[in-house]
């Protein structure tokens, strides 16, 4: 087993990754929001759409609550928003005839395209100091360390022990963890 990088006596703010991806995404979307403040959808209504437009369209609120990262009930007033609009709307599963799903309409779709150019327009900016070779490398890493933290999260989900050597004074309620 390889040598810990981190230890209590080296972090600090600027050389952790979880501070350095936080703070990042909290910029991209300060930035990313005002780049939509252009378009008739905020960025979190985009994001919402762009998963329902990858997914082929039809998803139920609970994944796409997790898709994006938006706990139900802010989930909820983002949905009941576009639909309102016509961008999507709530029809029963094919799967499960009790359940609900979110699915994105025509209009939904050509609001995702529209946003898509933002967002190109904004990645584009972002990253127009790197080589190719920096961008795939920097993609290649963060899509790995994606499933690392989703391996690390079903594990510590399928085995409260890993939970409970955490000491209770640092742990984030649900409710807080999901915000």
């Amino acid at each position: 087993m390889r040598r810990p990088y981190y230890t209590v006596e080296t972090l600090e703010a600027g050389k952790s990754i979880g501070f350095l991806v936080k703070r990042c995404g909290e910029l991209m979307t300060q930035i990313g929001g005002r780049h939509f403040d252009t378009t008739s959808v905020s960025l979190v209504q985009w994001n919402a759409l762009m998963r329902l437009f990858e997914q082929a369209g039809h998803m139920s609120a609970t994944q796409l609550s997790k898709e994006i990262g938006y706990d139900m009930g802010a989930l909820t007033r983002v949905v009941d928003e576009l639909e309102r609009r016509g961008l999507v709307r709530r029809e029963r599963s094919r799967r499960d005839r009790r359940a609900v799903e979110i699915a994105i309409t025509a209009a939904g779709r050509r609001q995702t395209e529209i946003g898509k150019r933002v967002v190109v327009k904004l990645l584009n900016q972002l990253v127009e100091t790197y080589s190719d070779a920096a961008i795939a490398t920097l993609i290649d890493l963060m899509q790995r360390m994606l499933v690392r933290l989703k391996g690390i999260a079903a594990a510590s989900e399928a085995d409260p022990a890993l939970v409970s050597q955490i000491p209770h004074s640092q742990r984030k309620s649900k409710s807080r963890a999901a915000a």
